[in-house]
């Protein structure tokens, strides 16, 4: 009987042993598939944002979550988390500024204000800055929210990456995605951004390889659409990531002006 047992033991030991090896071997498949997808099929979960994060609400409104939603079925969960991060960051130093910013618009336009660097998004020759601001207004409209929202969210998204010096005379909308984004981009100088609520944020919505996906992102779009960054904060990243640039349009039109000289 004991060695009946002991067989029968044995037995299922066995099995179950095929079986973990079976299932690693298929793991290991579909981590190597995985493994030479693009990016851009790399999408976020369908899961709800927190409501809170580091101290600051995130807004549930509807044009709010739609917002999100977009963001989240268009762009690689890299790019989401980055998004998520921008207007938590934005929040959390214009928290503490002289003045204060509308949630709903911020919480939009840090969602989407990157949209434009995809290509599903982009323009052929405009600045990621307004293709993305572009369809952050119609998204407003979509939602059936009042011309003025559209209005503050597309200035957000396009003043975002001015020159500091312009996008601190824009809306706090607008400071608040520009402070955000550099906030995640070279990190937090703000006393408002402490050891607690980096920890907080990064938690809530890591970084899952950001530096380097950001940045394999960003010659993409250069190389696809060089001089569209005139005037921005991503020009000098362009010039050095595009080989062969075009004139600028600047230098075409003066080029082309019907003088002598």
């Amino acid at each position: 009987m004991s060695r009946a047992t002991t067989r029968g033991e044995t037995g299922v030991e066995e099995h179950a042993a095929t079986r973990h090896a079976a299932a690693r071997r298929a793991l290991l498949k579909l981590a190597a598939s995985a493994a030479v997808l693009p990016w851009s099929l790399l999408r976020a979960a369908p899961v709800p944002y927190p409501s809170e994060v580091a101290g600051i609400a995130l807004p549930r409104t509807r044009l709010a979550a739609a917002a999100y939603e977009l963001c989240r079925s268009s762009a690689p969960a890299f790019l989401l988390n980055h998004s998520m991060r921008t207007y938590l960051f934005g929040a959390l130093q214009s928290a503490h500024g002289p003045r204060g910013f509308e949630a709903e618009s911020a919480f939009v336009a840090a969602a989407l204000h990157d949209l434009g660097l995809l290509p599903a998004f982009a323009s052929r020759a405009g600045s990621f800055e307004i293709d993305g601001a572009d369809r952050a207004e119609r998204l407003v409209r979509e939602q059936g929210d009042p011309p003025g929202e559209g209005a503050r969210v597309w200035n957000a998204i396009v003043m975002h990456d001015m020159r500091f010096a312009v996008a601190s005379h824009q809306s706090p909308e607008a400071m608040l995605v520009a402070a955000g984004a550099g906030a995640d981009v070279v990190g937090p100088d703000d006393p408002a951004v402490g050891p607690a609520q980096l920890r907080e944020v990064l938690a809530a919505f890591p970084r899952l390889d950001f530096k380097r996906q950001f940045t394999a992102l960003l010659a993409d779009h250069c190389a696809r659409k060089p001089g569209a960054q005139s005037g921005t904060w991503l020009e000098s990243f362009c010039r050095e990531h595009t080989p062969n640039p075009s004139r600028s349009d600047l230098e075409e039109a003066i080029r082309r002006a019907p003088f002598a000289e």
